[in-house]
């Protein structure tokens, strides 16, 4: 297997993201909707002898910084979800985000100019994509065969390619080396959100089970050790969990974001995590949500012996 690995340039904290070409043939990810970005993603593709014309384009998420450029390429996989988002560069998505966040105590002005500045940002980083065509449940790429795996968490339709022959996994954003990615908030509806930090438990515990020798990860250097990374996850988001807890004194979710990061620049983020945390804590009855605000319910040795039992669950 001929793996080529290319840095694509990114704006954003988590880095420049990384794009994939395998056996000339499959390229995992494109990148940023910039010239610097496309020009960089253009001269790799003819290294390889490869062009937007010719390339099976695989995404592993529907995110800005995987999929702003996907729009050159004629032949684009996803997973279906994924497909519908990029056919409108996520504006439907972005309107129901910020509908939830109101509904968790974001003040409308606040929720408008994010919104405002988002829309605004997105147009310069990317062009909707209407050529995306459903993945199928395996890919080959020369001689070698993918599994194409359903990991949502980051994201619910988030995908990832595992070669059980060679142990290597296209992990996306799912799994990235010292840091702990974001569960984003998947709205199902204007009332309605998926359970993502339950999504993202299943996922890590499956993938905790695949015998991987290399993870190749949207960002970043790529991972020999994936299952001590999981636990790393397991005791990060038990920490968090505990945290976020103990604020919930009759606040908003708005309010326990603000409290517990105590910064404004990655308030979207800081909304996702706070919110999949509450989504997770309601749902085991660790907290009551009345008239928009949460209150705890329990004790934090109680919450502890959960976390306890998710860990011991996922890493058997």
């Amino acid at each position: 297997m001929e793996i080529r690995f290319a840095k694509i340039f990114s704006p954003y904290p988590v880095g420049d993201t990384n794009v994939y070409i395998i056996n000339h043939e499959i390229v995992v990810d494109a990148g940023i909707n910039l010239p610097i970005s496309i020009n960089d993603l253009k001269n790799e593709l003819e290294k390889s002898d490869m062009d937007f014309e010719s390339s099976k384009l695989i995404l592993t998420h529907p995110h800005v910084d995987h999929f702003g450029s996907a729009y050159m390429f004629k032949n684009v996989y996803a997973h279906e979800i994924a497909c519908e988002r990029i056919h409108d560069a996520e504006k439907s998505y972005f309107e129901l985000i910020y509908h939830h966040f109101g509904e968790e105590g974001m003040p409308l002005e606040v929720s408008r100019k994010m919104k405002e500045n988002a829309l605004k940002e997105y147009s310069k980083l990317i062009r909707p994509c209407k050529n995306c065509s459903k993945v199928g449940k395996k890919i080959r790429a020369g001689d070698d065969e993918f599994e194409v795996i359903h990991i949502p968490g980051h994201s619910f339709s988030h995908i990832a390619l595992y070669n059980e022959e060679h142990g290597i996994l296209f992990s996306g954003d799912t799994l990235l080396n010292g840091i702990t990615p974001n569960p984003v908030i998947e709205p199902d509806g204007r009332y309605k959100r998926k359970p993502v930090l339950q999504h993202y438990l299943r996922t890590l515990g499956y993938l905790y089970g695949l015998e991987i020798e290399k993870v190749f990860p949207g960002h970043r250097k790529h991972i020999e050790n994936h299952r001590e990374l999981i636990s790393e996850y397991l005791n990060g988001f038990e920490r968090r969990s505990i945290e976020i807890f103990k604020l919930c004194k009759g606040k908003t979710a708005y309010e326990i974001a603000v409290e517990h990061f105590r910064r404004k620049d990655q308030l979207f983020l800081a909304m996702s995590e706070v919110i999949a945390h509450l989504d997770f804590l309601h749902d085991k009855g660790f907290v009551e949500k009345t008239d928009g605000a949460y209150t705890a319910r329990g004790e934090v040795r109680e919450l502890e012996e959960l976390w306890k039992e998710v860990k011991a669950e996922i890493l058997q």
